[in-house]
């Protein structure tokens, strides 16, 4: 804000804006300390991009590849970036389009973003070069990553390559469609009410949500702070505790690498059987696979217990009003990561706000939508509903925890139902339960966000026949615990 746009009546508009009541005479002392302290402010400008260091690299970057290079829409950019030596110099890795490659369009799938560029990596790219992977591109996804299925991208939907004309799913779209047409090892994604398992799922692939906070988000392009991750998918569970093995904050006695090498043995393992994620909304076809690796699991010696968690039937209220707000907040702030630590790159924000405020570009359908509903729920709800859902989140976590201190891991359907054929989700009808809704899509995967718990997909059987994933949920910091039950279930369930 400069000078001349600060008048008493620009204070009188901001303190309402915040819910302070003024008066005409405290307006022009509140306007006076503010000019006074402009001066001040500017400094930090004027320092700010030396406190940036940033990544200088010369690449070859392919943006927004036609069909002759990317026959599923999976990537927005294409590049080679090669790392060192190290674990994962053999794999090969592509990176969801909200994760900062420097030099590289950082779009979010959003045609407001299409020239922002960051001008430094974030730390779980360092890490994966620093490990040696290569990073071949950047990966297609919906929109601010705000959708379920694929399909609200700016440069087209992410197809499926394992079936034709149905869904990716979302948010990570072009990860899950890269990695299942095999154009790179694994990817990384975003999980924020299933954005990594549900693509994982529906493309026949593993996909990982570690533990809130067991990955390191800077760099990262928020949608909601408390609910997101970042995690990969891979063709299989060594490949995913491979990657997690380098991009997680792990304790020194840990490795998910030697946790999958070698699992505990089936009869050691308890499964906890939660009936609320088997409800009505659940597809015969899903009910009746997961249940039936379920039996499979149980004759091999593994324990099965029924458990309960009576409050998963409130978690996608809670989902939709911390998601919304927070989302609202930082859109609202001009794609600012307010709450979130670490550096920001001001190269990439300049651009960004430049983005939001050209009149010739405009966000799509869901996130308007979801940005204003999550505005109104702010201010003219006074967050309350928002209060209740993060109140209600420790109340699930403890049930969750509850149930998880009897078991091992706890087995669901990753997914409510086969994947759906493109353009058949409708985001207005789907909110408001109409006849015409598509099944609903992340009921199962939201519950592992709201409480931080680590969350892991695997293919309940051949992925090329209808993909179909079972979900295991275990404790916080549990995430080694997770990936043996994997690679246990990938050992005695899949052929």
């Amino acid at each position: 804000m400069s000078d001349d746009s600060l008048t008493e009546e620009t204070v009188a508009t901001l303190a309402d804006r915040v819910g302070i009541e003024t008066t005409p005479e405290r307006h022009e002392q509140i306007r006076a300390e503010i000019a006074g302290g402009l001066d001040g402010y500017a400094t930090l400008l004027d320092d700010s991009d030396e406190w940036a260091p940033t990544t200088e690299r010369a690449l070859d970057v392919t943006h927004d590849p036609d069909e002759a290079a990317d026959q599923y829409n999976a990537f927005i950019s294409l590049f080679e970036l090669a790392g060192g030596d190290g674990s994962l110099a053999d794999l090969t890795v592509a990176v969801k389009d909200n994760i900062a490659v420097g030099g590289v369009r950082l779009t979010c799938g959003s045609s407001v973003f299409a020239d922002a560029v960051p001008r430094r990596d974030a730390p779980v790219v360092k890490r994966l070069l620093g490990a040696g992977a290569t990073i071949s591109g950047k990966t297609n996804m919906d929109e601010l990553a705000y959708a379920p299925t694929g399909e609200t991208s700016a440069f087209g939907p992410a197809k499926n390559p394992v079936v034709e004309g149905r869904i990716t799913g979302g948010s990570s779209s072009g990860s899950a469609a890269a990695v299942a047409a095999g154009r790179v090892d694994a990817a990384l994604g975003t999980d924020t009410g299933g954005s990594v398992r549900m693509p994982a799922a529906f493309c026949g692939l593993v996909g990982m949500k570690p533990t809130w906070g067991r990955v390191p988000q800077a760099g990262v392009v928020e949608l909601s702070y408390t609910l997101d991750h970042v995690g990969p998918l891979a063709p299989d569970v060594s490949t995913a505790a491979r990657v997690m093995e380098q991009i997680a904050d792990t304790a020194t006695d840990e490795s998910f690498t030697e946790a999958v090498a070698e699992p505990p043995a089936v009869e050691s393992l308890t499964i906890g059987v939660p009936e609320e994620f088997y409800g009505d909304y659940v597809s015969e076809t899903v009910s009746q696979t997961v249940r039936a690796r379920i039996d499979e699991l149980s004759d091999a010696g593994a324990v099965v217990r029924d458990v309960s968690l009576p409050l998963v039937d409130d978690a996608v209220e809670m989902w939709n009003a911390i998601t919304n707000v927070e989302f609202a907040t930082f859109l609202g702030a001009g794609a600012t990561p307010l709450y979130r630590r670490g550096e920001i790159d001001p190269w990439w924000h300049r651009d960004a706000v430049a983005g939001i405020d050209d009149p010739d570009r405009s966000f799509g359908d869901v996130v308007q939508r979801k940005a204003v509903e999550g505005a109104y729920l702010l201010a003219e709800e006074r967050a309350d509903h928002y209060v209740a859902a993060r109140n209600g989140c420790r109340a699930l976590a403890a049930q969750f925890e509850a149930a998880l201190s009897d078991c091992d891991v706890l087995l669901t359907p990753t997914m409510a139902s086969e994947p759906i054929e493109r353009g058949v989700w409708n985001p207005h009808s789907y909110a408001s339960g109409g006849d015409d809704a598509a099944p609903p899509l992340a009921v199962n995967t939201r519950p592992a966000n709201l409480t931080g718990l680590p969350a892991l997909t695997v293919p309940a059987h051949d992925p090329t026949t209808e993909p179909i994933g079972v979900q295991f949920i275990g404790s916080a910091g549990a995430d080694a615990t997770v990936l043996a039950a994997g690679a246990v279930f990938e050992r005695f369930c899949v052929q």
